[in-house]
């Protein structure tokens, strides 16, 4: 789907979905844990190739026990996330349900750097799309396969989820330097928003029809397919972030945790 493509909000907080791949680690191991460890995270990144359509997974850096990549100056870099699923499934079969996700993460940056967030609605512009200022990172997981925004459909939307409201800005986590932050949420219903931007409490009419947000949250921690983290801006949480030039800066994620 294309970073142009338009979504409704719901109180002005929503979010799109890119479909990716990610395997979540083991219970407190760090990022390196596993059969592949590093090796299994990429990042997704829009690029010119296929006319910023769709994000592609290009590789990480390895940095001491976890990983690492670099902002670019365009809003591209979308989400990190590990390619394998056998990991979560092996330790929780995909039920996450009553745990916390967290993630230990840093950004190591030029004096003074400044972030952008892709944004469509007209203001401004850098390659590969429209961009304001600004940018924040924040926990993501995901359930099922279903493709493309489909607001009509909430429990298609349902199968995805953004930490709501806990995340952290870019220049606000740079600031912290080599230190970073530890974001940890639990996965209870009221600290998520899904793909039509409903918390996981909501309970809209929806063509006649309510729909039990809690009940689709619950479903969704129970199945847990994909789990990583998510860069954007203002109500695009998954379109992607960059460094102004001529600033540099590098994201790291030292560790990342399924929590009892």
């Amino acid at each position: 789907m294309k970073k142009s493509t338009r979504l409704v909000s719901i109180i002005g907080l929503f979010a799109l979905l890119i479909v990716f791949v990610f395997a979540a680690t083991a219970i407190a191991q760090r990022v390196g844990g596993g059969k592949r460890g590093v090796d299994e995270w990429v990042i997704m990144t829009y690029v010119p190739d296929n006319g910023y359509t769709v994000p592609v997974a290009l590789p990480v850096d390895k940095s001491g026990g976890g990983v690492a990549f670099d902002f670019f100056p365009t809003p591209d870099r979308a989400m990190l996330l590990a390619s394998d699923m056998d990991t979560i499934k092996k330790f929780h079969e995909g039920n996450l349900s009553g745990k916390s996700l967290s993630a230990k993460i840093s950004i190591e940056a030029t004096l003074g750097a400044t972030f952008n967030y892709f944004n469509n609605d007209g203001t401004g512009t850098l390659q590969g799309g429209w961009a304001d200022p600004g940018g924040f990172v924040r926990l993501y997981f995901q359930t099922g396969i279903t493709t493309g925004w489909n607001p009509g459909n909430p429990e298609g939307e349902a199968q995805y989820w953004w930490s709501n409201p806990i995340h952290i800005d870019l220049a606000d986590l740079a600031a912290r330097g080599k230190k970073g932050i530890t974001l940890q949420v639990p996965l209870d219903p009221d600290s998520w928003s899904d793909r039509d931007g409903h918390m996981g409490t909501d309970n809209p009419i929806i063509g006649g029809m309510l729909y039990d947000h809690t009940i689709l949250f619950n479903k969704a921690t129970a199945r847990v397919t994909k789990v990583g983290l998510s860069f954007g801006g203002g109500g695009w949480w998954a379109f992607g972030c960059g460094v102004n030039d001529p600033s540099v800066a590098v994201f790291k994620l030292n560790e990342f945790k399924v929590k009892k």
